[in-house]
């Protein structure tokens, strides 16, 4: 039950951080706001790491948790690079697919999960695709100037990606040495590279840096929201299977979906209702294994 409601812990983050960072990103620009809230998450990982003192990981968990960073970084700059051309509620949903590729893998390396949770994975992944397709029946506007093609594509990218981003880090998890905390070790070099890569992207397209000092304090929390996230879901992965936690987490898009819906005044048609009810359908299964 731990790792359930550590994964569902995950989801509220980073769905809540997946609302908040595209719509700073639409008035400030991705690439400041990716940047300046991930200063704020490395600089927090690494006094958790001081603090706590845990053991060096061994190398094969470093390298685990620094190409999970990298994944994780280039997962955010498309999500960001999409909210320019896709609404918050079509985008969410397409990237939570991405949540199949953890269960893949975890199955691939032999995770068997109970009877009940294998019912809930298929279906708890179905209502969110379902969240997606039933957008037709919405209502709203895409942002100004967006191209929807463009938009569709980069969320598969973004999916794929940050489907990565979970396999990576769980292994990075699970390859800590007996008596050390793999987990913390793990998000902090992840956070490491994911500011690295967040940084490179824009130098890479010449694009600006540069954030109001309004703006500083929202851009930090959000990326503090990030940070708080990847521990809850390290936390999930030591106590349960990665292929439940990961479906778990990846249900984020239903609560930036909802907020889409409560603060953008965006709209749900039916089959995005029907999937909704699928995916705590799926949760319910989840949870009962």
């Amino acid at each position: 039950m731990a790792a359930v409601l550590l994964g569902l812990l995950t989801a509220l983050l980073f769905g809540t951080a997946a609302y908040l960072g595209p719509v700073l990103g639409r008035s400030h620009g991705a690439a400041a706001v990716l940047a300046v809230g991930q200063v704020a998450a490395v600089v927090a990982a690494g006094a958790l790491v001081v603090a706590l003192g845990p053991a060096p990981p061994a190398g094969r968990a470093l390298v685990l948790g620094l190409l999970a960073g990298v994944a994780n970084g280039l997962a955010l700059s498309a999500m960001f690079e999409c909210a320019r051309h896709l609404r918050l509620s079509v985008m969410a949903p397409i990237g939570a697919s991405g949540g199949a590729v953890p269960v893949v893998v975890a199955l691939l390396l032999g995770e068997r999960p109970a009877l009940w949770q294998l019912a809930g994975i298929p279906l708890a992944l179905v209502g969110v695709a379902l969240v997606a397709a039933g957008q037709r029946g919405g209502s709203g506007a895409d942002p100004p100037g967006g191209h929807r093609v463009l938009g569709l594509w980069l969320a598969g990218a973004w999916a794929l990606l940050y489907g990565v981003f979970l396999s990576l880090f769980a292994e990075a998890v699970a390859a800590g040495d007996a008596g050390t905390d793999g987990g913390l070790w793990a998000v902090l070099t992840s956070r490491v590279t994911l500011l690295l890569t967040v940084l490179a992207v824009p130098l890479v397209r010449r694009a600006p840096v540069r954030l109001p000092r309004s703006a500083v304090l929202p851009v930090t929390v959000n990326g503090l929201l990030v940070l708080a996230g990847v521990l809850t879901f390290a936390g999930a992965v030591s106590a349960g299977l990665v292929s439940v936690v990961s479906v778990l987490a990846t249900l984020s898009p239903l609560v930036t979906v909802a907020l889409a819906v409560g603060l953008l005044r965006e709209r749900l048609g039916p089959g995005q209702q029907i999937g909704l009810v699928a995916a705590t359908g799926g949760v319910v299964l989840l949870a009962a294994g």
